[in-house]
């Protein structure tokens, strides 16, 4: 019996009562508020035939969704622009650090600014490559970035939600665009995953002149909107994929490695996997020998993950008969690790005790998690991160390790002693990133004399070689001509079968450190 039956029971029990009591009785409150009753039976009928829950409401600037309850835990998912910092989905695992924002927000004042951190703050494992974790750990860098200890005053900062595969990028984009003038917003950072999705929000929020600051995406079209036209006010910390395919190349050539396959993900939703694919065709300089491509969709009964180890261990045959000595992965994070599985557990291949695989950055989602090494098939793990805590150490002989250590140190003297996070969090590099992007868009929005969001574009744009800002994956700046990072730090990093992650080797996106000379070393 539905909530509506039981009501619709009880009501018709009260009148039968009623008509078979006492022949005089003062009215019930159900008789006296007849009209009143009435009205919330219809409406209530009415929000159950539109298939909604009356107490299952969303804040402001932001708008209800379903969503797999098994996998989220919630039948419902906030997207949109969180305006009131509140829950975006039941027993909300983010709730204590939107309790922070909220708090801080309130002390910023009448004169303040406004960053927004966009990702998918629910991702669903049976459609996303994301893990929660390392979104909570993103939010716990723009934190940090916006609010250091001795800080700028009147910063506030609010967290937006485009959901699964950004598929309600045109919600958020909406709110956003909305809202930019009384929440005075400075710029959007993150961005998420780089998708289709995630890159037509951009070229949107471009379109009416707000900024972004994007952190982990890392696809070479990002900055081109889908009809390929540069989009103006975009701008990224990250490096680009071709950065890490270029860093990977390097590696691949320097120790030697003959026979390479590369695996790669071909969904045409999913850029980050198409471009690091062809990057790395055109940076290496070994041959790519063999290629096998596989595309993901939603399935109704099984995860991704599961789904696709069946689909690797069903490549055995074709990987044993190719004898790779090192694979290229060229897919997400999560996905690897059905790869890594496959390979650990579908048997030994005649003549192929070990392999390298290596791979984007996307692999930092596997940090601290157990992997199938030393199986079957023993694997090393190699992969081009965007941050990694203790990179300097490995640049230590460089005349510019002093300030870039420096640097470094003050954002973990801020982010474990001012807010108290935990050092164990900044092992896949996510809280690093997002902090360096919030830390330059607090930057513009100190240097610009204007709220208008219009305005911030032209502030982001001035960090440039001469003008950088100091964060903990280097220092900041950006090309005047892509929007893109200039000498961007790589770490080349190894995960263990216990998911420890060690440092192999840090490169650079231009093969050195940030010059400061006036045409920045052109």
């Amino acid at each position: 019996m539905s909530w509506l039956d039981a009501l619709r029971t009880r009501m018709s029990e009260a009148r039968e009562h009623a008509a078979t009591g006492p022949p005089v009785r003062p009215r019930g409150w159900a008789r006296r508020h007849r009209a009143l009753l009435i009205a919330v039976v219809v409406l209530l009928a009415g929000a159950a035939l539109v298939g909604l829950r009356p107490w299952e409401s969303c804040g402001a600037g932001l708008h209800s969704v379903s969503a797999n309850k098994e996998s989220v835990g919630s039948s419902y998912v906030c997207v949109g622009l969180n305006l009131d910092s509140g829950p975006v989905r039941d027993d909300d695992p983010l709730d204590p650090l939107e309790k922070l924002v909220k708090a801080r927000n309130e002390k910023a004042g009448a004169d303040f600014k406004t960053i927004v951190v966009l990702e998918n703050l629910a991702p669903d494992p049976k459609v996303d490559s994301q893990p929660f974790l390392f979104v909570q750990r993103e939010v716990q860098g723009a934190i940090t970035g916006a609010w250091p200890k001795n800080g700028p005053p009147g910063i506030k900062l609010l967290l937006a939600n485009y959901g699964s595969n950004a598929d309600h990028w045109r919600v958020v984009a909406d709110e956003i665009i909305a809202a930019a003038a009384a929440q005075r917003i400075a710029a959007v950072t993150d961005v998420g995953t780089s998708s289709e999705n995630s890159r037509a929000l951009v070229a949107e929020l471009s379109r009416h002149g707000i900024a972004t600051i994007g952190a982990t995406v890392t696809a070479d079209n990002m900055n081109t909107d889908p009809k390929g036209a540069r989009i103006e006010n975009f701008f990224r910390v990250g490096p680009t994929n071709t950065d890490e395919a270029r860093a990977a190349a390097g590696y691949i050539a320097t120790h030697g490695f003959q026979r390479v396959m590369m695996i790669q993900g071909v969904s045409k939703e999913d850029t980050y996997a198409t471009t690091l694919a062809e990057a790395f065709l055109n940076s290496s300089k070994v041959p790519v020998i063999f290629t096998k491509t596989y595309d993901v969709k939603p399935l109704a009964d099984k995860s991704r993950e599961v789904y696709l180890r069946g689909l690797f261990r069903s490549w055995h045959n074709d990987i044993c008969g190719a004898r790779p000595d090192l694979i290229y992965f060229a897919g997400r994070g999560l996905d690897l690790g059905a790869l890594v599985a496959a390979l650990a557990g579908d048997g030994a291949c005649e003549g192929v005790d070990s392999v390298t695989v290596m791979t984007g950055d996307d692999a930092s989602t596997l940090a601290g998690k157990p992997l199938e090494l030393n199986k079957d098939i023993s694997v090393r793990l190699r992969y081009t991160a965007l941050a990694y805590p203790d990179q300097w150490d490995m640049f230590t002989a460089d005349p510019a390790y002093p300030t870039y250590k420096k640097n470094h140190d003050n954002f973990i003297a801020e982010f474990t002693g001012t807010h108290g996070f935990p050092k164990r969090e900044l092992w896949d590099g996510a809280a690093m990133i997002e902090h360096d992007a919030v830390a330059a868009a607090v930057e513009a929005a100190m240097r610009n004399v204007s709220a208008d969001p219009v305005s911030m574009a032209n502030m982001v744009r001035s960090i440039d070689c001469n003008s950088s800002v100091p964060g903990a994956t280097g220092f900041v700046a950006f090309d005047q001509t892509t929007g893109n990072q200039l000498d961007k730090a790589l770490p080349i990093l190894s995960i263990a079968p216990d998911g420890s992650v060690h440092p192999v080797d840090l490169v650079w996106s231009r093969g050195r450190p940030l010059n400061t000379a006036p045409d920045c070393g052109r």
